[in-house]
Protein backbone atom coordinates (compact mmCIF):
# COMPACT_ATOMS: atom_id res chain seq x y z
CA UNK A 1 0.00 0.00 0.00
CA UNK A 2 2.89 2.35 0.70
CA UNK A 3 4.15 1.84 -2.86
CA UNK A 4 0.73 2.66 -4.29
CA UNK A 5 0.43 5.76 -2.10
CA UNK A 6 3.91 6.97 -3.08
CA UNK A 7 3.20 6.41 -6.77
CA UNK A 8 -0.15 8.20 -6.59
CA UNK A 9 1.51 11.18 -4.95
CA UNK A 10 4.31 11.28 -7.52
CA UNK A 11 2.05 11.03 -10.57
CA UNK A 12 -0.49 13.41 -9.08
CA UNK A 13 2.24 16.00 -8.77
CA UNK A 14 3.50 15.71 -12.35
CA UNK A 15 -0.05 15.74 -13.73
CA UNK A 16 -0.69 19.13 -12.17
CA UNK A 17 1.85 21.93 -12.68
CA UNK A 18 2.71 23.25 -9.24
CA UNK A 19 0.69 20.37 -7.81
CA UNK A 20 -2.48 22.48 -7.83
CA UNK A 21 -4.14 23.27 -11.13
CA UNK A 22 -3.71 23.57 -14.88
CA UNK A 23 -2.33 26.79 -16.29
CA UNK A 24 -5.16 27.83 -18.63
CA UNK A 25 -8.24 26.82 -20.59
CA UNK A 26 -7.65 24.42 -23.48
CA UNK A 27 -9.02 24.18 -26.99
CA UNK A 28 -8.67 21.22 -29.33
CA UNK A 29 -9.24 21.66 -33.07
CA UNK A 30 -10.07 18.27 -34.56
CA UNK A 31 -8.96 17.41 -38.09
CA UNK A 32 -11.81 17.39 -40.59
CA UNK A 33 -12.74 16.68 -44.20
CA UNK A 34 -14.09 19.42 -46.48
CA UNK A 35 -16.60 18.23 -49.03
CA UNK A 36 -17.92 19.91 -52.20
CA UNK A 37 -20.96 22.13 -51.69
CA UNK A 38 -23.02 23.95 -54.31
CA UNK A 39 -24.46 26.25 -51.65
CA UNK A 40 -21.14 27.44 -50.19
CA UNK A 41 -19.53 30.59 -51.72
CA UNK A 42 -16.14 28.86 -51.57
CA UNK A 43 -17.50 25.62 -53.03
CA UNK A 44 -16.59 23.71 -49.86
CA UNK A 45 -18.21 22.86 -46.55
CA UNK A 46 -16.89 20.96 -43.51
CA UNK A 47 -18.03 19.79 -40.11
CA UNK A 48 -15.95 21.63 -37.52
CA UNK A 49 -15.52 19.87 -34.18
CA UNK A 50 -13.87 21.68 -31.26
CA UNK A 51 -13.38 20.38 -27.71
CA UNK A 52 -13.21 22.93 -24.90
CA UNK A 53 -11.81 22.47 -21.39
CA UNK A 54 -12.00 25.00 -18.58
CA UNK A 55 -9.22 25.68 -16.10
CA UNK A 56 -9.67 23.38 -13.12
CA UNK A 57 -9.94 24.87 -9.68
CA UNK A 58 -8.43 21.77 -8.10
CA UNK A 59 -6.89 19.45 -10.65
CA UNK A 60 -4.98 17.51 -8.01
CA UNK A 61 -8.01 16.07 -6.23
CA UNK A 62 -9.67 15.06 -9.50
CA UNK A 63 -6.90 12.67 -10.53
CA UNK A 64 -6.12 10.77 -7.35
CA UNK A 65 -8.96 8.25 -7.61
CA UNK A 66 -8.30 7.57 -11.30
CA UNK A 67 -4.57 7.06 -10.76
CA UNK A 68 -5.35 4.70 -7.89
CA UNK A 69 -7.85 2.77 -10.04
CA UNK A 70 -5.33 2.31 -12.83
CA UNK A 71 -2.50 1.25 -10.54
CA UNK A 72 -4.68 -1.18 -8.63
CA UNK A 73 -6.44 -2.59 -11.69
CA UNK A 74 -3.28 -3.07 -13.73
CA UNK A 75 -1.05 -4.00 -10.79
CA UNK A 76 1.75 -1.71 -11.92
CA UNK A 77 4.32 0.49 -10.24
CA UNK A 78 5.17 3.16 -12.86
CA UNK A 79 8.42 4.45 -11.44
CA UNK A 80 10.16 5.35 -14.70
CA UNK A 81 9.77 8.79 -16.26
CA UNK A 82 8.53 7.52 -19.64
CA UNK A 83 5.67 5.54 -18.15
CA UNK A 84 4.71 8.41 -15.89
CA UNK A 85 4.68 10.80 -18.83
CA UNK A 86 2.41 8.49 -20.83
CA UNK A 87 0.00 8.13 -17.91
CA UNK A 88 -0.07 11.90 -17.58
CA UNK A 89 -0.67 12.50 -21.27
CA UNK A 90 -3.48 9.96 -21.64
CA UNK A 91 -5.32 10.42 -18.36
CA UNK A 92 -5.30 14.21 -18.19
CA UNK A 93 -7.93 14.76 -20.94
CA UNK A 94 -10.41 12.62 -18.99
CA UNK A 95 -9.96 14.63 -15.82
CA UNK A 96 -10.03 18.21 -17.04
CA UNK A 97 -13.27 20.08 -16.57
CA UNK A 98 -15.25 20.25 -19.82
CA UNK A 99 -16.05 23.74 -21.07
CA UNK A 100 -19.70 24.42 -21.98
CA UNK A 101 -20.73 27.69 -23.65
CA UNK A 102 -17.21 28.50 -24.85
CA UNK A 103 -16.19 30.03 -28.21
CA UNK A 104 -13.02 30.45 -30.23
CA UNK A 105 -11.73 32.09 -33.40
CA UNK A 106 -9.54 30.13 -35.80
CA UNK A 107 -7.62 31.15 -38.90
CA UNK A 108 -6.19 29.20 -41.81
CA UNK A 109 -2.51 29.57 -42.58
CA UNK A 110 -1.88 31.03 -46.01
CA UNK A 111 -5.30 32.66 -46.22
CA UNK A 112 -5.19 35.99 -44.39
CA UNK A 113 -8.94 36.42 -44.64
CA UNK A 114 -9.87 32.80 -43.92
CA UNK A 115 -11.20 33.04 -40.37
CA UNK A 116 -14.03 31.32 -38.58
CA UNK A 117 -15.79 31.88 -35.27
CA UNK A 118 -16.65 28.52 -33.69
CA UNK A 119 -18.97 28.07 -30.73
CA UNK A 120 -20.61 28.11 -28.34
CA UNK A 121 -19.90 24.59 -27.07
CA UNK A 122 -22.69 22.36 -25.78
CA UNK A 123 -23.02 21.03 -22.24
CA UNK A 124 -20.56 18.23 -23.12
CA UNK A 125 -17.86 20.79 -23.95
CA UNK A 126 -18.07 20.03 -27.69
CA UNK A 127 -18.91 22.34 -30.58
CA UNK A 128 -19.89 20.46 -33.74
CA UNK A 129 -21.44 22.10 -36.79
CA UNK A 130 -21.25 22.01 -40.57
CA UNK A 131 -20.00 25.39 -41.79
CA UNK A 132 -19.10 26.89 -45.17
CA UNK A 133 -15.37 26.97 -45.72
CA UNK A 134 -14.28 30.64 -45.81
CA UNK A 135 -14.81 32.38 -49.16
CA UNK A 136 -11.82 33.26 -51.31
CA UNK A 137 -10.62 29.67 -51.52
CA UNK A 138 -11.74 28.84 -55.05
CA UNK A 139 -8.26 27.61 -55.95
CA UNK A 140 -8.50 24.69 -53.53
CA UNK A 141 -8.62 21.26 -55.13
CA UNK A 142 -9.33 17.71 -53.91
CA UNK A 143 -6.25 16.37 -52.15
CA UNK A 144 -5.26 19.76 -50.75
CA UNK A 145 -4.78 20.23 -47.01
CA UNK A 146 -4.94 23.45 -45.03
CA UNK A 147 -3.80 24.09 -41.46
CA UNK A 148 -6.01 25.96 -38.99
CA UNK A 149 -4.95 27.48 -35.68
CA UNK A 150 -6.59 29.01 -32.65
CA UNK A 151 -6.45 32.82 -32.63
CA UNK A 152 -5.38 34.12 -29.24
CA UNK A 153 -6.22 37.66 -28.14
CA UNK A 154 -2.60 38.67 -27.71
CA UNK A 155 -1.02 36.76 -30.57
CA UNK A 156 -1.75 34.27 -33.30
CA UNK A 157 1.32 32.21 -32.47
CA UNK A 158 0.88 28.91 -30.61
CA UNK A 159 0.92 28.82 -26.84
CA UNK A 160 4.13 28.15 -24.95
CA UNK A 161 3.10 24.66 -23.93
CA UNK A 162 4.01 22.56 -26.97
CA UNK A 163 1.44 19.84 -26.25
CA UNK A 164 -1.36 22.37 -25.94
CA UNK A 165 -0.12 24.27 -29.00
CA UNK A 166 -0.30 21.05 -31.03
CA UNK A 167 -3.93 20.56 -30.04
CA UNK A 168 -4.68 24.13 -31.06
CA UNK A 169 -3.76 23.17 -34.61
CA UNK A 170 -6.00 21.16 -36.92
CA UNK A 171 -5.96 20.13 -40.56
CA UNK A 172 -8.71 20.26 -43.16
CA UNK A 173 -8.44 17.69 -45.95
CA UNK A 174 -10.33 18.39 -49.19
CA UNK A 175 -12.16 15.40 -50.65
CA UNK A 176 -13.55 14.81 -54.12
CA UNK A 177 -17.05 13.47 -54.67
CA UNK A 178 -17.69 12.20 -58.18
CA UNK A 179 -19.37 9.12 -59.70
CA UNK A 180 -15.96 7.39 -59.79
CA UNK A 181 -14.69 8.60 -56.39
CA UNK A 182 -13.58 6.03 -53.83
CA UNK A 183 -12.99 6.32 -50.09
CA UNK A 184 -12.27 4.30 -46.96
CA UNK A 185 -14.17 4.04 -43.68
CA UNK A 186 -12.03 2.28 -41.09
CA UNK A 187 -12.48 1.22 -37.51
CA UNK A 188 -9.50 1.82 -35.19
CA UNK A 189 -9.35 -0.55 -32.19
CA UNK A 190 -8.22 -4.05 -33.21
CA UNK A 191 -8.60 -3.12 -36.88
CA UNK A 192 -5.53 -0.93 -37.29
CA UNK A 193 -4.41 -0.56 -33.64
CA UNK A 194 -3.80 -3.37 -31.17
CA UNK A 195 -6.23 -2.71 -28.30
CA UNK A 196 -7.54 -6.17 -27.30
CA UNK A 197 -10.94 -4.75 -26.44
CA UNK A 198 -12.23 -8.10 -25.21
CA UNK A 199 -9.62 -8.33 -22.42
CA UNK A 200 -10.36 -5.64 -19.83
CA UNK A 201 -6.85 -5.52 -18.33
CA UNK A 202 -5.07 -5.50 -21.69
CA UNK A 203 -7.49 -2.86 -22.99
CA UNK A 204 -6.58 -0.52 -20.14
CA UNK A 205 -2.86 -1.18 -20.52
CA UNK A 206 -2.94 -0.49 -24.26
CA UNK A 207 -4.92 2.68 -23.62
CA UNK A 208 -3.09 4.24 -20.67
CA UNK A 209 0.31 2.58 -20.33
CA UNK A 210 1.80 0.95 -23.43
CA UNK A 211 3.21 2.48 -26.57
CA UNK A 212 0.59 2.11 -29.33
CA UNK A 213 1.15 -0.75 -31.76
CA UNK A 214 -0.30 -1.07 -35.25
CA UNK A 215 -1.96 -4.34 -36.24
CA UNK A 216 0.70 -6.22 -38.16
CA UNK A 217 0.74 -5.46 -41.87
CA UNK A 218 -2.04 -2.87 -41.80
CA UNK A 219 0.07 0.30 -42.33
CA UNK A 220 1.53 -1.20 -45.51
CA UNK A 221 -1.89 -2.43 -46.65
CA UNK A 222 -3.50 1.00 -46.15
CA UNK A 223 -0.73 2.65 -48.13
CA UNK A 224 -1.32 0.19 -50.98
CA UNK A 225 -5.09 0.66 -50.65
CA UNK A 226 -4.78 4.43 -50.95
CA UNK A 227 -2.71 4.04 -54.10
CA UNK A 228 -5.19 1.51 -55.55
CA UNK A 229 -8.30 3.68 -55.21
CA UNK A 230 -6.85 7.17 -55.70
CA UNK A 231 -6.08 9.19 -58.80
CA UNK A 232 -4.34 12.59 -59.01
CA UNK A 233 -7.72 14.32 -59.44
CA UNK A 234 -9.73 12.02 -57.17
CA UNK A 235 -7.66 11.27 -54.04
CA UNK A 236 -9.39 8.83 -51.69
CA UNK A 237 -10.56 10.27 -48.36
CA UNK A 238 -9.93 8.18 -45.23
CA UNK A 239 -12.42 8.32 -42.36
CA UNK A 240 -11.40 6.66 -39.09
CA UNK A 241 -14.49 5.83 -37.04
CA UNK A 242 -14.01 4.71 -33.44
CA UNK A 243 -16.31 4.09 -30.47
CA UNK A 244 -13.67 5.58 -28.17
CA UNK A 245 -14.59 8.75 -26.24
CA UNK A 246 -13.27 12.05 -27.60
CA UNK A 247 -10.88 12.33 -24.63
CA UNK A 248 -8.59 9.91 -26.48
CA UNK A 249 -8.41 12.13 -29.56
CA UNK A 250 -4.79 13.36 -29.08
CA UNK A 251 -3.54 9.81 -28.47
CA UNK A 252 -5.39 8.24 -31.41
CA UNK A 253 -4.76 11.17 -33.76
CA UNK A 254 -1.01 10.93 -33.22
CA UNK A 255 -1.14 7.16 -33.77
CA UNK A 256 -3.07 7.49 -37.04
CA UNK A 257 -0.87 10.31 -38.31
CA UNK A 258 2.27 8.30 -37.64
CA UNK A 259 1.12 5.08 -39.31
CA UNK A 260 -1.78 5.56 -41.72
CA UNK A 261 -3.07 7.85 -44.49
CA UNK A 262 -4.22 11.25 -43.27
CA UNK A 263 -7.92 11.73 -42.78
CA UNK A 264 -10.68 12.52 -40.31
CA UNK A 265 -10.90 10.76 -36.96
CA UNK A 266 -14.47 10.59 -35.62
CA UNK A 267 -14.96 9.71 -31.94
CA UNK A 268 -17.93 9.63 -29.58
CA UNK A 269 -18.89 12.94 -28.01
CA UNK A 270 -18.93 11.41 -24.55
CA UNK A 271 -16.66 11.03 -21.55
CA UNK A 272 -16.60 8.60 -18.63
CA UNK A 273 -16.53 8.73 -14.86
CA UNK A 274 -14.78 5.51 -13.87
CA UNK A 275 -12.88 2.53 -15.27
CA UNK A 276 -15.92 0.34 -15.78
CA UNK A 277 -17.74 3.06 -17.71
CA UNK A 278 -14.74 3.46 -20.01
CA UNK A 279 -14.61 -0.28 -20.78
CA UNK A 280 -18.35 -0.38 -21.45
CA UNK A 281 -18.14 2.66 -23.74
CA UNK A 282 -16.08 0.63 -26.21
CA UNK A 283 -18.55 -2.24 -26.41
CA UNK A 284 -22.03 -0.78 -25.77
CA UNK A 285 -24.18 0.89 -28.41
CA UNK A 286 -21.44 0.80 -31.02
CA UNK A 287 -23.61 -0.40 -33.92
CA UNK A 288 -26.14 2.44 -33.71
CA UNK A 289 -23.37 4.97 -33.22
CA UNK A 290 -21.38 3.80 -36.24
CA UNK A 291 -24.42 3.52 -38.49
CA UNK A 292 -25.36 7.10 -37.66
CA UNK A 293 -21.89 8.47 -38.35
CA UNK A 294 -21.51 6.53 -41.60
CA UNK A 295 -24.80 7.95 -42.85
CA UNK A 296 -23.48 11.41 -42.07
CA UNK A 297 -20.26 10.76 -44.00
CA UNK A 298 -22.30 9.41 -46.91
CA UNK A 299 -24.34 12.61 -46.91
CA UNK A 300 -21.11 14.61 -47.20
CA UNK A 301 -19.86 12.46 -50.09
CA UNK A 302 -22.99 10.90 -51.65
CA UNK A 303 -21.36 9.75 -54.90
CA UNK A 304 -18.37 8.04 -53.29
CA UNK A 305 -17.81 4.27 -53.37
CA UNK A 306 -16.67 2.94 -50.00
CA UNK A 307 -14.27 0.30 -48.72
CA UNK A 308 -15.31 -0.45 -45.11
CA UNK A 309 -12.75 -2.10 -42.83
CA UNK A 310 -13.44 -3.30 -39.31
CA UNK A 311 -13.02 -6.23 -36.93
CA UNK A 312 -14.95 -8.95 -35.15
CA UNK A 313 -14.60 -7.72 -31.55
CA UNK A 314 -17.51 -5.29 -31.73
CA UNK A 315 -20.44 -4.83 -34.14
CA UNK A 316 -18.57 -3.80 -37.29
CA UNK A 317 -20.01 -6.67 -39.40
CA UNK A 318 -23.58 -5.75 -38.51
CA UNK A 319 -23.00 -1.99 -38.85
CA UNK A 320 -21.30 -2.29 -42.24
CA UNK A 321 -24.00 -4.65 -43.52
CA UNK A 322 -26.65 -2.12 -42.49
CA UNK A 323 -24.68 0.66 -44.20
CA UNK A 324 -24.44 -1.45 -47.36
CA UNK A 325 -28.22 -1.92 -47.45
CA UNK A 326 -28.89 1.77 -46.73
CA UNK A 327 -26.63 2.82 -49.59
CA UNK A 328 -28.60 0.78 -52.11
CA UNK A 329 -31.27 3.49 -52.04
CA UNK A 330 -28.78 6.34 -52.39
CA UNK A 331 -30.07 8.23 -55.46
CA UNK A 332 -26.65 9.75 -56.20
CA UNK A 333 -24.91 6.42 -56.63
CA UNK A 334 -22.62 6.07 -53.63
CA UNK A 335 -22.22 2.42 -52.66
CA UNK A 336 -20.37 0.10 -50.28
CA UNK A 337 -18.10 -1.87 -52.60
CA UNK A 338 -16.04 -3.84 -50.07
CA UNK A 339 -16.37 -4.96 -46.44
CA UNK A 340 -13.21 -6.37 -44.87
CA UNK A 341 -13.41 -7.76 -41.32
CA UNK A 342 -10.35 -8.57 -39.21
CA UNK A 343 -11.09 -11.76 -37.27
CA UNK A 344 -9.34 -11.17 -33.94
CA UNK A 345 -8.16 -14.39 -32.27
CA UNK A 346 -6.34 -15.26 -29.07
CA UNK A 347 -7.56 -12.41 -26.87
CA UNK A 348 -10.66 -13.88 -25.23
CA UNK A 349 -11.21 -17.42 -26.58
CA UNK A 350 -14.50 -17.93 -24.76
CA UNK A 351 -16.07 -14.84 -26.33
CA UNK A 352 -14.41 -15.45 -29.68
CA UNK A 353 -16.31 -18.71 -30.09
CA UNK A 354 -19.41 -16.66 -30.86
CA UNK A 355 -17.75 -13.48 -32.15
CA UNK A 356 -15.81 -15.40 -34.82
CA UNK A 357 -18.39 -18.09 -35.54
CA UNK A 358 -19.18 -18.55 -39.24
CA UNK A 359 -22.86 -18.36 -38.32
CA UNK A 360 -22.38 -14.83 -37.03
CA UNK A 361 -20.89 -13.59 -40.31
CA UNK A 362 -23.44 -15.51 -42.37
CA UNK A 363 -26.28 -13.84 -40.48
CA UNK A 364 -24.71 -10.37 -40.58
CA UNK A 365 -23.99 -10.53 -44.32
CA UNK A 366 -27.05 -12.52 -45.42
CA UNK A 367 -28.16 -9.65 -47.70
CA UNK A 368 -24.68 -8.63 -48.87
CA UNK A 369 -23.14 -10.17 -52.01
CA UNK A 370 -20.44 -12.69 -51.05
CA UNK A 371 -17.86 -11.14 -53.38
CA UNK A 372 -18.01 -7.90 -51.40
CA UNK A 373 -17.13 -9.47 -48.01
CA UNK A 374 -13.77 -10.77 -46.83
CA UNK A 375 -13.11 -12.02 -43.29
CA UNK A 376 -9.36 -12.22 -42.66
CA UNK A 377 -6.88 -12.92 -39.87
CA UNK A 378 -3.75 -11.48 -41.50
CA UNK A 379 -3.36 -8.37 -43.63
CA UNK A 380 -1.49 -10.42 -46.24
CA UNK A 381 -4.78 -12.12 -47.13
CA UNK A 382 -6.13 -8.86 -48.52
CA UNK A 383 -3.64 -8.32 -51.33
CA UNK A 384 -5.56 -10.63 -53.65
CA UNK A 385 -8.65 -8.59 -52.77
CA UNK A 386 -6.67 -5.45 -53.55
CA UNK A 387 -5.90 -6.69 -57.05
CA UNK A 388 -9.59 -7.29 -57.72
CA UNK A 389 -10.40 -3.88 -56.26
CA UNK A 390 -7.99 -2.20 -58.67
CA UNK A 391 -9.86 -3.75 -61.57
CA UNK A 392 -13.18 -2.48 -60.21
CA UNK A 393 -11.77 1.02 -59.75
CA UNK A 394 -10.49 1.04 -63.34
CA UNK A 395 -13.83 -0.25 -64.62
CA UNK A 396 -15.78 2.41 -62.73
CA UNK A 397 -13.51 5.12 -64.10
CA UNK A 398 -14.04 3.94 -67.69
CA UNK A 399 -17.82 3.79 -67.24
CA UNK A 400 -17.98 7.28 -65.79
CA UNK A 401 -15.43 8.84 -68.14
Amino acid sequence: MALIADTIEKITHILSPGGKKTSKDEVWLLDNIAFPSDTSPSGWKAEYVVAFFKENEDFRTRIVKTIADIIQTLNIAPNDDETEARIKERIAPFLRQIGPNMEVDVHYEGDAGARLHLGPSETNGIFSQEIDFPAGSASLRPGDSQTMRVVRQQTESPAQNSATADLETGHTFFAADAPNSWGVISDVDDTIKVTEVRDRIKLLKHTFIDLPTAVEGMPELYKALRAAISTPTLPAPFVYLSASPYNLYPFLRDFVRANFPAGELILRDMSWMDMESFVLSLTMGTQEYKEDRMQKVSRWLPRTHWVCIGDSTQTDPEAYAAFYKAQLSNPLGGRVERIWIHKVVGVNPSQEKSLNAPERFEKAFAEVPKEIVKVFENASELYAELDALKRDVAASASRKA
